[in-house]
């Protein structure tokens, strides 16, 4: 539904500027398209509203990656970031704190429009979600957070992980934070037992490595552009095999297509049976990595 894409699109477009992430990179942000990334992801809805609240979760996270880690131009620099990871958990994870420092704090969320990107998607996810939902969410985000921030050592001593270090770390810095709203945004609730079990867990780990793996795929090329991708799997693989990049790229696709096939095997044996609000889930899991892929083919961020 594009027309639905663009108009969550534009409603974001109206967001941004009131927290302020992605200064002077408005029209750049408008072409990433994050409103149909949302519509493609959750197919289960067509209400504008709760789609824009999976738009903000894209901007918000793209913001700390790019604001803390990749983007110069944005103020990333390797030796902060973990510093400002642990910062920004304070916009996830309420703090409380006695006077006067609660306002001190307060003040210093103010200073950096990360923060205040965060703290404005977090409040949007409490008037969507119940406590548990709530909590998921700060929990994967935050687990995010220190995988994000173990990049950080790697860049500036010119260390490699190897490649199964890496993926381990892929698997959580990674799109799951986008993926626990799949029954926030359709409407439901997964509860905290169904979603923690071992093999709902598993799943949704699969998917959220090889949503994760296709964004290396695409992003490869940019990265090589930028001179700063040393770090995602095709140049790891590359430097291992000393192979050329495309070579590399293959070599990715086929470590994602085994995890989708992994996916695949898991997905058939969880429907065998299934309760209704399991295949719910499992269905909109599905259809968050198709919408995944088709967003990557297409978004202008990928595009070089």
């Amino acid at each position: 539904d594009e027309a639905l894409g663009q108009e969550v699109n534009e409603r974001l477009m109206t967001w941004i500027p009131s927290v302020g992430i992605f200064a002077g990179k408005h029209e750049k942000l408008r072409a990433s398209d994050f409103g149909r990334y949302a519509m493609l992801c959750h197919a289960d809805t067509d209400d504008p509203d709760r789609l824009l609240l999976a738009a903000q979760c894209f901007a918000a996270l793209f913001a700390v990656d790019d604001h803390y880690c990749d983007d110069l131009s944005l103020g990333g620099r390797p030796e902060k970031v973990a510093e400002m990871l642990s910062f920004a958990i304070t916009a996830i994870d309420p703090v409380y704190l006695p006077a006067p420092f609660d306002e001190e704090l307060s003040q210093q969320q103010t200073c950096d429009p990360v923060i205040r990107g965060l703290l404005s998607y977090m409040k949007r996810v409490g008037q969507f979600s119940t406590p548990s939902q709530v909590a998921r969410v700060r929990q994967i985000t935050i687990a995010m957070f220190v995988t994000m921030a173990a990049e950080a050592p790697w860049r500036i001593y010119g260390t490699q992980p190897t490649i199964a270090e890496y993926l381990a770390s892929r698997q959580v810095n990674s799109f799951w934070p986008c993926q626990v709203l799949i029954d926030v945004i359709g409407g439901y609730e997964v509860p905290a037992n169904l979603y923690s079990h071992p093999q709902i867990h598993r799943i949704s780990a699969l998917a959220a490595l090889a949503t994760t793996l296709v964004n290396d795929l695409y992003s490869a090329y940019k990265e090589h552009l930028k001179e700063s991708g040393d770090f995602k799997l095709p140049y790891l693989l590359a430097a291992r095999h000393h192979c050329s990049l495309q070579e590399a790229i293959d070599k990715a696709a086929d470590i994602h297509d085994a995890v989708m096939q992994e996916y695949s095997t898991l997905e058939k044996h969880l429907l065998n049976n299934a309760a209704p609000l399991t295949k719910r889930y499992l269905k909109g899991l599905t259809t968050w990595v198709a919408g995944n892929l088709e967003w990557h083919k297409h978004s202008a961020r990928y595009h070089i």
